[in-house]
Formats: C-alpha cells, sequence, structure tokens
C-alpha cells in the first residue's frame, strides 16, 4: 500500500492556514521597501520640525540684533536739569548732541482771545453770511479793540478761512459747531458769564501770527458788515471791532546760551534737534541746565544681552543640529543626533553665523576697530561668546562712539556736500568713490528791475495778475491782494505764497521759493526741484505787474541733472540724487548731492548687528533658504505618500496572487487526494495486492 501522509498534509482538510501563510509572506515582501519609506517620512519630517526649531531659534537671535540696530538701542541719550518750575523736558531723541544747554523762560506763549456781545439764548439768531478769519498780528487799544491804523499785519504764508452762516446754521450755536467743524487751529466756545447771559468766546491757537482777524459779508440787500447787528457782531478789523480781545496772542520767549529765541507754542521741541520741552511759566533771569549725555550703560546693557540671546541660540539648536543625551522609553540616557546635524544647508547657515561674528564689519570707515574681537568679546573653543571685562569696559569708556559704529548702522563722507541718503537690502557695506561729473542745479527765473517804491509799497487801485509755469505745470490766474507790503522781501513771500498755493501746482507737488536780490534790484524765482525738467517761466503778466515789480512774460533757465561716477562706474542721475548702476555693490544707494560738490568717498556700513540681522533675513524670510527647504521637505513628504500608495496597491496585488496560488495548490491537492483514494480502493480488489481477511 503507497502512504499518502504527505499528500494529506497537502491536500484540502490539511490543517495549513493558507491565509495566514499568504499574510506573513506579504509581509516579508513588504518589510523592505516599507522601512525605506518609513525612513524617509521620519527623516522628512524631523528635519522640518528641527527647522523649525532652527528658526524660532533665529529669530530670537534676529530680535536681539535688531535691538542694537534701532538708535535707542546704541544711540539713547540721558540728562539731568535743574530743578524749575518754569521748564521742564518732556523728550529725548537719540539725535540730541550731549552737551549742556542753559535755558531762561523770559516769557511763555499764549493764545488770543475774543469775545462777543451778550445773547440771551445759545439759540439766538446771529444772522446769515460769511465770516472770513485771517492770520496774523494784531495791535488793539486798551479796550480790547483793534487799531485803525497797522492794527493788523497778516500772515502771509497762512491761508484765510471762510465759514458760511445759513438758515440751516442761523444762531449762537450754529456759529460755534461751523467754527469748531471748520477746524482750522481756533475753538468756539458758549460761555454763560452769569450776569448778561451767553457770550460766544473765539480763542485762537497760540503765537502772536497766530491772532485772528474777522471780517463779516452779509447777506441780503443792503449788508451792514460792520454794525453791531446780525453777523457784523463777530467782526474784529481795523474798520470795526465788534468783539472785544480780553487776552492777546503772544510768542513764548526763551533764552539758549544767551540767544533769544521765540516760539509759537508752550510745547517746543525744535529749538535743540531731538530735545522737547514744556514752559509753564515765566521765570526771567532763572537758567534752566540741562545736560545731555550717552546712555552708556543702556547701551552696554544691550550688548550683553545680545551676547546672552547668542549662547542661548547655540544652546536652543543643540537638539537638532548636535548630539544630546536623551531618555529612552526604558528610562535610560542614550545619544541622540539630531537631524540637521548633517545636513548641508542647516551646516551653511551656521557657519556664516560664526564668520559674521569673527569677520571685520565692513563701511565703518575711521573706527578704532571693526570687529568684536577688539573690543573683548571673544568665541570660545565650544562656539560661545564671552566677554573680556577688562577689554570691554575700557572699549566703553574710552571709545563708545566707535563701539556704536562697530554694532549699528552708520554711513560717512569726506564732503557734507555728497552723503548717503538712503540704501536697500541689495546694498553692499563698504567704501565708495564719487565722482561728480555734472552738478544739480534748479530751474529758475530772473525778474526785471524793481520800478514799485519801497518801503510800504501801496498796491491798492492796481492790477497785479500773472500766470505761471512750474516744471511743466501750468497755474491758473494768479491775483495780488491789494495791500501795504512792507518791504521787498514781504512782497517776495507774498509772490511765493501766491504761486504755492495754487491748487493746479499743489496737487502736481510743483513750487517755487521767491527772494529779493538786492544787488540787482529784482525778484529771482527759483523751483524748488532738482534736475532738468525743473523750470520756472512766467505766461502772462498784467502791465501793472510788469512796470511795478518787473515780473513779465519769460522763459527761465532750466536746471541741470546730476551726473558722475561711483567707484568709476557711471551712475544714474534723477535730480539731485546719484544711484550706482544695477548689479553693482552700491546698488539701492541713494546719494544726495549737492551744488557745488565736485568729489567724495562715503562709507556705508550696517554695523556688526545689521549685518547679522541681514544674514538672518535671508534665512527667514518667505523665499528664504529655510523656507524653500521646507517646502522642498513637504513635497518629499507628498512623494512619499505616492510611494506608499504605490506600495499599498503592489501588496495587495501580490497577496491576492499568492492567495490565487494557494487556492490553485489546494485544488490541485484535492485532485490527488481523490485519485490516491481510488488508487487504494483499486489495489485493494487487485488478486496480487488485495488485503488478507
Amino acid at each position: 500500500m503507497i502512504d499518502n501522509n504527505i499528500i494529506q498534509s497537502l491536500g484540502a482538510g490539511s490543517g495549513i492556514d493558507t491565509k495566514n501563510l499568504t499574510k506573513q509572506l506579504t509581509e516579508i515582501e513588504r518589510a523592505a521597501p516599507q522601512n525605506r519609506i518609513d525612513s524617509k517620512r521620519d527623516k522628512a519630517e524631523s528635519q522640518i520640525s528641527d527647522f523649525g526649531l532652527l528658526s524660532s531659534a533665529l529669530a530670537t537671535l534676529q530680535d536681539a540684533a535688531k535691538v542694537l540696530t534701532d538708535p535707542d538701542g546704541m544711540f539713547s541719550k540721558t540728562a539731568s536739569y535743574t530743578e524749575s518750575t518754569a521748564l521742564v523736558p518732556t523728550g529725548l531723541d537719540t539725535t540730541v548732541q550731549p552737551g549742556s544747554y542753559n535755558f531762561t523762560v523770559e516769557d511763555i506763549a499764549a493764545s488770543q482771545s475774543l469775545t462777543s456781545l451778550s445773547f440771551s439764548d445759545p439759540t439766538d439768531a446771529v444772522g446769515e453770511g460769511v465770516l472770513t478769519f485771517r492770520f496774523g498780528n494784531v495791535a488793539v487799544d486798551g479796550a480790547g479793540a483793534m487799531l485803525g491804523t497797522n492794527g493788523f499785519t497778516p500772515d502771509l504764508d497762512t491761508e484765510e478761512v471762510q465759514i458760511t452762516i445759513d438758515s440751516e446754521n442761523n444762531s449762537l450755536e450754529g456759529l460755534r459747531d461751523a467754527i469748531n467743524d471748520a477746524d482750522f487751529g481756533v475753538q468756539a466756545t458758549i460761555v454763560n458769564d452769569g450776569l448778561n447771559g451767553y457770550v460766544l468766546q473765539i480763542t485762537a491757537e497760540s503765537g502772536v501770527n497766530n491772532q485772528l482777524e474777522i471780517s463779516a459779508a452779509e447777506s441780503g440787500g443792503t449788508p451792514t458788515d460792520n454794525d453791531n447787528t446780525g453777523l457784523s457782531r463777530f467782526t474784529f478789523n481795523e474798520t470795526a471791532s465788534q468783539l472785544t480781545q480780553l487776552q492777546a496772542g503772544a510768542d513764548a520767549h526763551l533764552t539758549l546760551n544767551g540767544l533769544n529765541i521765540y516760539r509759537e507754542s508752550n510745547t517746543i521741541d525744535d529749538i535743540v534737534e531731538g530735545l522737547s520741552m514744556d514752559v509753564l511759566q515765566a521765570a526771567p533771569g532763572d537758567k534752566v541746565t540741562i545736560t545731555v549725555s550717552d546712555d552708556k550703560a543702556f547701551a552696554e546693557q544691550n550688548i550683553r544681552a545680545f551676547v546672552e540671546a547668542y549662547n542661548l541660540f547655540l544652546d536652543a539648536v543643540k537638539p537638532a543640529m548636535g548630539i544630546t543625551d536623551q531618555e529612552n522609553d526604558e528610562g535610560e540616557s542614550v545619544k541622540v543626533t539630531g537631524s540637521l546635524a548633517n545636513d548641508a544647508l542647516a551646516k551653511s547657515m551656521m557657519s556664516q553665523i560664526r564668520t559674521t561674528i569673527a569677520s571685520a564689519v565692513p563701511g565703518i570707515g575711521d573706527a578704532s576697530f571693526s570687529s568684536l574681537g577688539a573690543i573683548g568679546i571673544r568665541t570660545e573653543l565650544d562656539g560661545t561668546m564671552s566677554i573680556d571685562e577688562e577689554t570691554f569696559g575700557k572699549t566703553m569708556d574710552k571709545n563708545f562712539e566707535d563701539v556704536q559704529k562697530l554694532f549699528a548702522p552708520a554711513n560717512n563722507t569726506t564732503d557734507s556736500q555728497i552723503f548717503i541718503n538712503s540704501s536697500n537690502a541689495r546694498t553692499a557695506s563698504g567704501d565708495y568713490d564719487v565722482v561728480v561729473t555734472t552738478q544739480p542745479s534748479k530751474g529758475s527765473l530772473a525778474g526785471g528791475a524793481i520800478a514799485a517804491g519801497f518801503p510800504n509799497f501801496d498796491t491798492s487801485g492796481k492790477t497785479h495778475e500773472f500766470t505761471v509755469d512750474v516744471n511743466g505745470v501750468s497755474s491758473g490766474t494768479l491775483t495780488l491782494a491789494p495791500d501795504v507790503y512792507a518791504s521787498q522781501d514781504e512782497m517776495a513771500l507774498a509772490l511765493q505764497s501766491l504761486i504755492n498755493s495754487d491748487s493746479t501746482l499743489a496737487a502736481a507737488n510743483a513750487s517755487v521759493t521767491v527772494s529779493y536780490d538786492a544787488d540787482n534790484n529784482r525778484f529771482e524765482f527759483t523751483s524748488t526741484k532738482y534736475g532738468a525738467s525743473s523750470n520756472v517761466s512766467i505766461t502772462t503778466a498784467s502791465a501793472d505787474l510788469t512796470a511795478d515789480l518787473g515780473v513779465s512774460v519769460a522763459t527761465g533757465t532750466a536746471g541741470t541733472t546730476v551726473a558722475g561716477t561711483v567707484n568709476g562706474v557711471a551712475a544714474f542721475g534723477s535730480g539731485n540724487v546719484l544711484l550706482p548702476s544695477l548689479g553693482q555693490p552700491g546698488e539701492g544707494l541713494g546719494l544726495i548731492i549737492g551744488e557745488n560738490a565736485t568729489s567724495a568717498t562715503v562709507s556705508f556700513s550696517r554695523g556688526f548687528a545689521g549685518e547679522l540681522e541681514d544674514l538672518i533675513d535671508g534665512f527667514l524670510g518667505s523665499k528664504g533658504l529655510i523656507a524653500t527647504r521646507e517646502t522642498n521637505l513637504e513635497a518629499s513628504l507628498e512623494d512619499l505618500d505616492d510611494d506608499q500608495e504605490a506600495l499599498d496597491r503592489r501588496m495587495t496585488a501580490y497577496e491576492e496572487r499568492l492567495m490565487n496560488q494557494f487556492i490553485a495548490m489546494e485544488r490541485i491537492l484535492n485532485g490527488l487526494n481523490t485519485s490516491g483514494g481510488f488508487i487504494e480502493n483499486l489495489i485493494d480488489t487487485l488478486p496480487f495486492t488485495a488485503k488478507n481477511n
């Protein structure tokens, strides 16, 4: 008899777990490619996370550098001052020059105050018409009325303001609101004086030239304009003063180191650049000394904070870029290498930072030192920074200005006629030799000789009209107001104000300065713009204007556009600005060139902190190195997702193929089992193989 145990064990019902066997074989087939995908995914995800850690640490370091590039970080000032009730410093900017400033307050600024006649109720009608407000210097009599002669000298730089009162706002309240809503620096208030009723109090801004002249043009067929009825009750001029001046406008009067100074306001910020102060009361002869010095302690604090921030930065990035001790699941300490430890980009960024720290700072000109090491800030073997206290202390004490140049952005020039006005991220730090081949100029026009008699030239009864073209823009018809002009300079100021107030010229930013040339007895009109497109021409002029003031139809002389070279390469000129050629190291520099400039060497430096900040910007920007790398890593994860899907499909097909093969095998084995049974029965029936009973 044939032994069929093997056939039976492989056949149907043999007990083989075909499904589990197929699964195990599939897992074996999947293992190698799955491990490759998982390994790449883990690495990409770890690097994305570690680049995020690196970005955060770089941003913190950049913030510490920004403190040193900000003017307050290295150029802050501190001040001490004499205790006084007359003057108090309120602000100290970085631009204040160190030194002692001796002030006295001779007088304080005051605001003109005008008061109306009494009204029984705030809703009482005031009359209809137009009130015209002009600003200037006012002289009054003992009763508070404007003098009839030389009572008002207008400020020609300030435009008049008109307030209209009609049926919609014809009341004391309506007039008050109309003045306040016009928002031209004049405040109107209704006051109940407790005796006669309600009065309108009109208060101007402080200053002797901010006082008011008010005239009325009443509505109706027979306006009175100057009497004590209707809207005329609010006039205050040389013809009629229905308002009463209770307080005159005055300028603050101070002395600085003996020099007399006048200002319109008691809040002053333009006597000493960067120094703000409040004038509180007059105290003639009472000297207030303000002593300004560099705040070295604050600058030193910021430098030390940066050194600490850099060392903290190294600690922060160590898990991503170094080898650290970490605890595994079993609680054992193991060495873990950061995912960026061998990453070329991360290593390059760290190398660039170390190079910036160790290198000389370019473009700081004649400074005593140009590197951190020179002032006592060292780099240790482990990469951290430390401070040599003795060297650092001496440097801060004796060479503080050079320390400022080392850390903070600074520009220098060998000629004040040529200086740096602007730069951008593409500008390289360094020295630039500037040669001016064509000096800039403004377009101008010189008038003819003046025939009018000064002083006190009276234009009444004459027509002084003209039109002017400034930088290719034509004005409307300009009419000089009838008035008495005390001097040629006052007339020049009136002509300048008239031209510059033209709406068409103002919209095009076209303006002029008008001056009196005493040597040639003529007015000169000069555009405020530099360049070949700059010019001033008189296009029409009245006969009186030409006869009296020498201003006739004429074309002026065009200005010139600056031309020159920077480091021997031709630069682009725009007005009085010279721009280095694109692609050159100085690209982005805006150089202001004076009218008499010839050549200079200018130095541009971002300082150490600026160089580091700019470097980190290149790492952290939206299109920077880290963002680009993270985008690539995200793309690789998407590719791995595709690989995973492809592997899953392949393994599903592989598993199905195995299963089909096992099914086929089972069928074969079933056939063998059937054949084996038949043969066994056949053998049992053959004569020579039959079983013996």
